[in-house]
This record gives structure tokens, sequence and C-alpha cells, in this order.
């Protein structure tokens, strides 16, 4: 084969595979790329005011999603931002949440890894203008605690009570219906004492970042702890908290940070006592025992001689403590209050106690109205929550009620309005 020949042959192949040779980048930048459109945008109001739920089908080889919104009437549109990633989902969601009760048109467009954008689909919605009620399935038609106790913590009421060995949470977000935790909140086991476990009390203590649950048991008191308001509370060494027998606690840390421990002796009927803490909150200085409140007035002394349930707070330069007298099985149970200018007293009395029974208005009707507690809801405000009797002629299992509480312009605790009847819900 002469070699004339054989270049021949190569220019035709050369020739023929120039052919083939890929485009140039000028070449591919005037080509049409096509990224294909997200589908079936729905829009749908959420049970939230302001609120539109979207969701919709992403094409293959998206990589996110690209939302906005503009109102009705207005040329502005308002992007949503970071973009929503898509990961290979087929189909994606997002919680579109609105600044005002308006019209919206929403708009979603697909990238793909190159930052290419679809083509834009819309849909127009509109959001609710106020939030859904709450549809809630009742399970008890009533909040079956005695001595009863509320800690509002996080955007939660957090309620504890008398009812079982150990002690349930319930928790509630609005003070009518109230979920029952699975678990209990402090159980037996996790406890000295294995009988009458009563009126527990819970304090978040925020010097320790821990919750601090004061309680009866066997009668006698004492403490167990929690780095969460809904448990497991545990008592780290198991032992009382004094070696007496006593009842009822409360637990009050003043503004100079001195906690007071408040209590339930039994030194001729039941008499409600004070004592300075230990840092440590598990123990009291016996040295700064000094008595409170014991039964002496006529409506005080109508079943027993009992002073009890303390609760003590502080109100302008004045400490309130708030107590039940009579037996709790009285109809007569009641509440009223003594103030001092120091929080070991000495306390006087008010002289229009009580300021809850059964004959005012704040009781609607019910009987054995005590041993309840204070608590401060988010806008300031104060509310009181106690038991009450089953009925007129029952005495258990008994119920808990709570009433707005208020301090007047001159410094008298009044409890009025129509009481919540709370609820358990699923």
């Amino acid at each position: 084969m002469s070699k004339y020949f054989v270049l021949a042959l190569a220019l035709f192949w050369s020739c023929k595979s120039s052919s083939n040779v890929a485009p140039t980048e000028k070449e591919e930048d005037q080509k049409t790329i096509v990224v294909a459109a997200v589908s079936d945008l729905v829009a749908e109001p959420t049970d939230k005011k302001n609120e539109l739920k979207l969701q919709w089908n992403n094409p293959p080889a998206t990589a996110s999603v690209v939302l906005s919104y503009t109102e009705e009437g207005s040329d502005t549109e308002h992007s949503v931002t970071p973009h929503i990633r898509v990961d290979g989902a087929n189909k994606s969601s997002y919680i579109l949440k609105l600044p005002k009760y308006a019209v919206y048109k929403v708009t979603a467009l697909a990238l793909d890894n190159y930052g290419r954008k679809s083509e834009p689909l819309s849909v127009t919605a509109t959001p609710l203008e106020n939030d859904a009620p709450i549809s809630y399935e009742i399970i008890e038609n009533k909040l079956p605690i005695a001595d009863p106790y509320v800690l509002y913590h996080n955007g939660n009421y957090y309620a504890y009570g008398t009812r079982v060995n150990g002690f349930e949470v319930y928790i509630s977000e609005d003070l009518k219906h109230w979920r029952r935790s699975e678990h209990l909140a402090l159980s037996p086991e996790n406890s000295w004492g294995d009988r009458w476990f009563w009126a527990p009390e819970v304090y978040y203590v925020e010097s320790k970042n821990r919750f601090y649950m004061f309680y009866s048991v066997d009668e006698h008191i004492a403490v167990a702890s929690s780095n969460r308001p809904e448990g497991p509370f545990v008592q780290q060494e198991k032992k009382p908290v004094v070696s007496e027998k006593a009842i009822d606690t409360n637990l009050f840390i003043d503004e100079d940070g001195t906690p007071y421990l408040y209590y339930v002796r039994f030194t001729g009927g039941n008499v409600i006592w004070v004592a300075e803490m230990n840092e440590d909150l598990t123990s009291i200085k016996p040295e700064t025992l000094t008595e409170c409140i014991r039964a002496q007035e006529p409506w005080e002394r109508k079943q027993g001689t009992i002073a009890e349930g303390p609760s003590v707070l502080k109100h302008g330069d004045t400490y309130y403590l708030m107590y039940s007298a009579n037996h709790f099985e009285s109809k007569d149970y009641a509440v009223g209050y003594a103030t001092a200018t120091s929080p070991k007293g000495p306390w006087k009395k008010y002289e229009g106690n009580p300021v809850l029974r059964r004959d005012m208005a704040a009781a609607s009707g019910l009987v054995g109205t005590g041993h309840g507690a204070p608590f401060v809801t988010p806008d300031g405000g104060f509310k009181y929550i106690y038991h009450a009797h089953a009925s007129e002629n029952s005495v258990g299992p008994r119920t808990s009620y709570i009433n707005d509480m208020e301090f007047s312009a001159d410094g008298v605790i009044r409890v009025f309005g129509d009481a919540i009847h709370p609820v358990v819900v699923k």
C-alpha cells in the first residue's frame, strides 16, 4: 500500500469524525435548558390565624424550591428564605406564616443544582382571621385532685395534688383543659415513706436550675427534685426534712435569697410554723422555728382546731400568708389570710376573713372550699386554685376549681369571679 493511499485514508476518517465533536461552550449557551416546574401546588389555611400550609409535587432533578407571596392589591412580592431544600423528595410541604389576615397569591418555582429556575406556579388562598377553636376529647368532667397546686413554666401550667400513692401531674395551656401525664411526677419508690402522699407543691429554683417538690408522706414532710416540671422527682437521700410528724409544706424564697419553709406542726391542733432552710433546700435551721398561725377565731373552729395549707407571697412591702381552717371534711372549710412585715411575722389576721367559703359568691355553691394556692399568670395577674367536696352530701372524691384573685389598692386580697371548672382531656 503506497504512502499516498494511507495519507488519503487518514484524511477521510479525520473529516468524517469531525461531525461528532462536542459543541463548544458558546454553542451550549445558545441552547435553551428547560427546568421542570413544580405541580399540584395547594395552599390551605391551618388552625392558626394568618397561616397557610403549602404542599406541592417536585419534578425530577429539583434541588430546592423558592416560595414567595403577594398580598392582594399590592405589587410587592415577599420571598420566603431560605430556599426550601427538596433532598430528593417527590412531595414537599411548608407552613407559611403571613403578616396579617388578607388574600394572598402564593408562588413556587423549582431550582436545579445549577441554580436554574423553572416557570413559576401560583395559587390564591386566604388564611383564618382567628385561631380555630381547639377540639378536645373530655375523659373526666373534673380535675380530680385535692390540696392542689399550680406551677406556670415556659408556656404551660402544671397541676399537682393529692389523689394516689405518689403524685400525678396534669398539664394545661388554658387552665380549663388538662392532660394527665402518662407517668407519675413522683413515684413511691423514689421517696421515703409508702403511704399518705399529700399536698405536693413544685417550685422552679432559678439559682439551682432545678425543680423542687415539697410534700407530705406518712405524716412527715419531704422534698424531691427533678430537672423537669413533669418529673420524675427523686429524693436523693430518702429521709424526711424533719424527724417530727408534720404536713403541708410551702417554700418561700425572699428577695435576699433566704429560703423559708412553712409547714404544719401538731402543737395543740394543726398550727402553721416557719423555719429558715439550709442552702441545700433539704433541711431546716431548727433554731429559727417560729409559730405563725393557729386556729383561734370562731370561723376557724367550726370543726376542729386546725390551721393548715399555708401559702406565702409578697406584694409590695407586705408578706401575705394564706391558709385554710376547720377540718377538711367540714362544709365550712374556708380560706383566710394574715399579713406581716417580715417572713417570720408576727402575723396579723385580716379582719374580713374568710375570703373564700361556701356562702360566698366565688364558691358558686361549692362546699368544703379550701387548701389551695395562689399562682401568677403570664399577664402578671393572680389566680387561686383550691379543692371542694364532691357534693353537699359527700366529701370525696374532692375536685379542684380555679378563681380569679387580686390585691385591692389598700392591699386586701379578694378571691372572686366565676370559678373555672377544669376537665381532663385526652
